[in-house]
């Protein structure tokens, strides 16, 4: 585990914000970094950071820090099918399906819980993050047990 913990602060990549995404820096935190997941479980990894980080953000009421941190989670998630059909992924093929698409919607979860923490919203906020929890906890029973970081 402290391994993990280890290669994923050693390899840093620097994210920006996406075409779509607000230019505003300041409102909405700095860039975050993070290490490009090389593998699912690494991505699973990096997610449930990420999450961890904007739960804390909601109890302190850091509302507009949201969107960075999920930037990360929706930059991580659209890369999540490809990394669980790599070769000894540790993923069953029968479960790619179900990835894909659960990776899809927690990405796309990134807009509304953009638009609830730029607004103030704090039981949007919530919800939402709740809603991304869920759909976290279905990727993660796929991840190697051994190597998620809890």
């Amino acid at each position: 585990m402290l391994t993990v913990t280890i290669l994923v602060l050693s390899s840093i990549v620097i994210l920006g914000c996406g075409k779509g995404d607000h230019d505003d820096h300041d409102e909405h935190g700095e860039a975050q970094t993070f290490i490009e997941p090389q593998s699912y479980t690494e991505a699973v990894s990096v997610i449930h950071h990420q999450l961890e980080k904007i739960e804390k953000l909601i109890d302190t009421r850091q509302l507009g820090k949201v969107h960075a941190q999920a930037a990360v989670i929706r930059d991580v998630a659209n890369d999540l099918a490809k990394l669980a059909a790599k070769k000894n992924s540790g993923v069953p093929g029968s479960a790619l399906r179900k990835i894909n698409l659960t990776a899809k919607d927690l990405g796309a979860k990134f807009g509304p819980i953009d638009e609830a923490g730029d607004s103030g919203n704090l039981a949007g906020t919530r919800k939402v993050y709740d809603e991304m929890v869920a759909l976290f906890e279905t990727l993660e029973q796929y991840a190697e047990p051994d190597h998620e970081d809890h």
